[in-house]
């Protein structure tokens, strides 16, 4: 399942008060809904390429055809624009991350879909994540706030995730922070790398990465017959580190 771009939808076409809107003459109310959508586009490439800081709101006004004045019905300065990009970006990941923890799977089978559904997002360019990520630095104190308690869930989630797969034995003793922060790198590092038409599809990408991702976690399994004590040793010296890497985390 791909993520749901978190934007405005469209308003149904809906007869006017005259009863002459058709579906190829959407209503006004619709038609607000699309120049509000394509504010939000053009918004975007301008700050993925000038920088928010060198932007204007005229910038974007003249980019989408619109008066200064007229683009203050969308929104009423740059802030709350981009304040609606980054929305768009982190509220589905958040969304996500909780699907999927209802769907009652097992944690490394949930590790998986995670990833899978977060390749397939931050991938697709009308999710704009480029653009959250290349602005994170020029973010307003107020949008910035939200931003990095946004990011906090979602890696408090995903380490909760890596804790249950160690905790199942589906995952060998790992550092559940530092594990989720690589899988997430993976996962996101992909919206600057991947090419439609280069290579592989998206969907077999996504699969690709989510696979890649629960093999960093891959547990050997039950003791062999030819297992040696310097393997079993090594698992052990794991184990102890992590515990003793937990243990300093709790207060005395």
């Amino acid at each position: 399942m791909t993520g749901t771009r978190h934007r405005r939808t469209p308003a149904s076409a809906a007869p006017s008060a005259a009863g002459t809107a058709t579906a190829t003459e959407p209503s006004s109310s619709a038609r607000r809904e699309l120049l509000a959508e394509e504010v939000l586009d053009k918004a975007a490439a301008l700050f993925a390429a000038r920088g928010f800081a060198a932007t204007s709101l005229k910038d974007v006004a003249d980019a989408v055809g619109l008066s200064r004045s007229s683009i203050y019905y969308y929104y009423p300065n740059k802030e709350a624009l981009l304040a609606e990009l980054i929305r768009g970006v982190t509220l589905p990941i958040a969304t996500m991350l909780r699907e999927v923890g209802e769907t009652g799977l097992p944690p490394t089978a949930a590790i998986r879909e995670v990833v899978r559904r977060l390749v397939l997002w931050v991938a697709d360019p009308q999710t704009h994540f480029r653009l959250m990520d290349r602005s994170e630095a020029e973010l307003p104190p107020a949008i910035a706030k939200v931003h990095a308690a946004a990011k906090r869930q979602i890696l408090a989630e995903l380490i909760a995730l890596v804790d249950a797969a160690v905790l199942a034995g589906e995952a060998r003793a790992v550092d559940s922070r530092v594990t989720a922060l690589s899988i997430v790198g993976m996962a996101m590092w992909t919206a600057w790398w991947f090419q439609p038409g280069h290579g592989p599809t998206l969907d077999t990408v996504a699969e690709m990465i989510a696979g890649n991702a629960c093999a960093s976690l891959h547990r050997a399994g039950p003791i062999k017959s030819g297992a040696t004590i310097a393997s079993l040793a090594g698992e052990i010296r794991d184990n102890l580190a992590l515990i003793e890497a937990m243990s300093a985390e709790i207060p005395a």
